[in-house]
């Protein structure tokens, strides 16, 4: 752990969370260009501390990090993604939570309805490599029937879907209900089913973390 010398000048931006690798080949890429992410990283005026340590998954790195503002995390941000770190890692999975930070609730709900939207892609929800990593590990749904299905149950059900129809949303609502959390309600329509639909997603990426479906009332009815 490296603290740097400048002063704390607001509400610090904390991120903690893991990088997942995929086989070994992603591993290697990480191992080779961890070292000179951390030095860069731990050299720059608004880190107050960076680690990125291996975990008992050898495919696993548990990653901690502490800016002393927004503006400082924000600055992190866009040299890395420039960097040699950046381009040789882009496709690693990312499971973060981010704490702190001010500006980004428009960033928030516009990423958290684009993975919406993606899930409901026909041809994303009959893949799922493209699934799972749109679902958290303890996702949890209650469908339009009532029943409780979990993770695995979900990404079998839509493996095994048939329907090639598009969903129309309507009624967009959302509210960032934690720092990295975000509440999604919209209005369903696929072929001749409604249904209200409520969905949690978090994180950077954003991952679903819990989905529910009721069936919407007919015209008229009370």
């Amino acid at each position: 752990m490296t603290s740097a010398s400048t002063p704390h000048r607001g509400r610090e931006v904390t991120l903690s969370g893991s990088l997942r690798c995929a086989d070994e080949t992603e591993a290697a890429r990480v191992r080779a260009h961890l070292p000179a992410h951390l030095a860069l990283t731990r050299a720059e005026p608004g880190c107050v501390c960076f680690d990125v340590d291996p975990t008992d998954d050898p495919l696993v790195w548990r990653v901690e990090e502490r800016f002393v503002d927004e503006a400082a995390f924000d600055a992190h941000q866009r040299r890395v993604a420039a960097s040699a770190w950046g381009a040789a890692t882009v496709g690693i999975e990312r499971r973060y939570e981010i704490r702190g930070r001010d500006r980004d609730a428009a960033a928030l709900v516009a990423a958290a309805w684009a993975a919406e939207e993606r899930l409901l892609d026909p041809r994303v929800r009959q893949d799922p490599a493209q699934v799972e990593p749109l679902l958290d590990d303890d996702f949890v749904e209650i469908g339009q029937s009532g029943r409780r299905f979990t993770r695995e149950a979900v990404v079998a059900a839509l493996r095994s879907e048939s329907s090639t129809s598009t969903a129309g949303i309507a009624e967009r609502s959302s509210r960032v209900i934690a720092p990295d959390t975000v509440l999604l309600d919209y209005l369903l329509t696929v072929e001749e089913r409604v249904s209200r639909r409520s969905s949690v997603w978090q994180g950077s990426p954003p991952r679903l973390t819990f989905h529910q479906g009721t069936p919407a009332p007919s015209e008229g009815a009370t």
